[in-house]
């Protein structure tokens, strides 16, 4: 019997052995599972975005970062990176935003503006506007640690949910009295009208007055008004009431007429010990920008209406 092996038995063996480390090189190299599904990140956002209505949706997913760049999502993971577009809406990713992520999973937007709502020097609206701006232009495009959980919401944007409080203008008025001897005749009367403002820095005031000197003959003042720009919001107006002849002063009571800023006026009629009060109410108003890209007119429900997405 013949034990030797053939002389070319070693050559057999080291190319079946290079094969099954090729083979097995392959095989170690392809991916051990899938690349994220950006289409269904896109499918689970853009029905949310397009709808009439305020709406939500949730999907879980693998990813390890997602971007969002207005109608385009990218996804990527161990496994590969993928992209999907929408052919729908402009929305606004978010990534340490507290109550805006709130908001997104479905808490009320009175609860988590509940201090600006309460505030009548702040406009929630705009504080809310403004937040969502920022998100926008901060995380648009930008890779996002994923959280395993996309949520969508559309909201609308009401500008008129609240309202600034008005500045409120006050003006004061009080009076000195002028004693006037004329003949061995004795008079009292009103020398000076003097107005208080408090109110708004750079609006100015106007003070009129109207009525009769004192003296038998009751002639009528005449060129009693002043006016003056409050540079601090703040400050005293004084008119000296005095005749051409004998410097006669103003016969109690008189009537006073204050001309505000706006083009409203307030009368009150003053003597010698009332202190009556003016009070201007100016309605504020904020601007709304609806020139947002993120930010849509829909006119089946006739508001505007914005998209976040939690990533």
């Amino acid at each position: 019997m013949d034990w030797e092996a053939p002389l070319d038995a070693w050559y057999v063996f080291l190319a079946v052995s290079l094969v099954s480390v090729a083979v097995a090189g392959v095989v170690l190299s392809l991916p051990s599972g899938p690349p994220p599904d950006a289409n269904q990140a896109a499918n689970t956002i853009e029905p949310v975005a397009g709808s009439t209505t305020e709406t939500s949706a949730t999907w879980t997913y693998d990813a390890e970062t997602i971007a969002i760049d207005g109608t385009t999502v990218e996804m990527e993971n161990e496994h590969g990176t993928t992209h999907a577009s929408m052919a729908y809406g402009v929305v606004v990713p978010l990534n340490d935003s507290e109550r805006l992520e709130n908001i997104t999973r479905g808490a009320a937007f009175e609860d988590e503006y509940e201090d600006e709502l309460a505030d009548g020097d702040t406009h929630a609206v705009e504080t809310f506007l403004s937040e969502v701006r920022s998100q926008y232009e901060a995380n648009s495009g930008t890779p996002l640690t994923a959280s395993g959980e996309l949520v969508a919401r559309q909201l609308s944007v009401d500008p008129e949910r609240d309202r600034l409080a008005p500045l409120v203008e006050t003006v004061s008025l009080e009076t000195t009295v002028s004693e006037l001897s004329v003949g061995g005749i004795g008079y009292t009367g009103i020398g000076t009208v003097q107005a208080s403002y408090d109110g708004i820095a750079g609006n100015s005031v106007e003070l009129s007055i109207d009525g009769t000197y004192v003296g038998p003959d009751n002639t009528s003042i005449s060129d009693a008004d002043t006016d003056r720009v409050f540079s601090d919001g703040e400050g005293k107006l004084e008119e000296d009431i005095e005749s051409s002849h004998l410097s006669r002063p103003a016969a109690a009571p008189v009537d006073v007429t204050i001309s505000f800023d706006d083009g409203e006026t307030c009368e009150r009629t003053v003597g010698f010990s009332s202190e009556p009060t003016c009070t201007n109410l100016i309605p504020r108003s904020v601007g709304f920008d609806d020139d947002e890209p993120f930010v849509e007119y829909k006119e089946a429900t006739e508001s505007y209406h914005v998209t976040l997405v939690v990533v």
